[in-house]
């Protein structure tokens, strides 16, 4: 009678992989969401340097069109008006920077930073 190895992954194993999945699962659907309002506000911030008659908007009128734009991609979530910057030197310069703060596991929270600026055309 010949022995024959066996083949697969034991149960212990197979619980390993299961749960680095469900932690990296669990780690992408707390991120995602993130990204992808960050995503919302670089397409907004495109589309206004895009415009050629931004560079003469008002400061508040920038900032309401890019919220505008935000509240249209459902990304308001973590960006107030504070957060975005207009300074008028050498043209003008938008600038988009915020920081999101959320809970992981337990005690352990995940800080994401983000930052975007682009000149406008006058």
């Amino acid at each position: 009678m010949k022995m024959r190895k066996q083949k697969g992954l034991t149960l212990i194993g197979f619980g390993i992989v299961l749960v680095l999945v469900v932690f990296f699962a669990y780690v992408g659907m707390r991120l995602v969401p993130l990204y992808l309002e960050y995503h919302a506000v670089v397409g907004a911030m495109d589309r206004l340097q895009e415009d050629p008659m931004s560079g003469r908007l008002s400061p508040a009128a920038i900032r309401e069109r890019i919220m505008r734009s935000l509240y249209v991609s459902y990304a308001t979530n973590n960006i107030d008006r504070n957060d975005i910057q207009v300074k008028r030197q050498d043209g003008v310069q938008v600038r988009v920077a915020y920081e999101v703060r959320r809970p992981m596991i337990g005690n352990v929270d995940v800080v994401v930073s983000f930052d975007r600026t682009v000149m406008l055309r006058q």
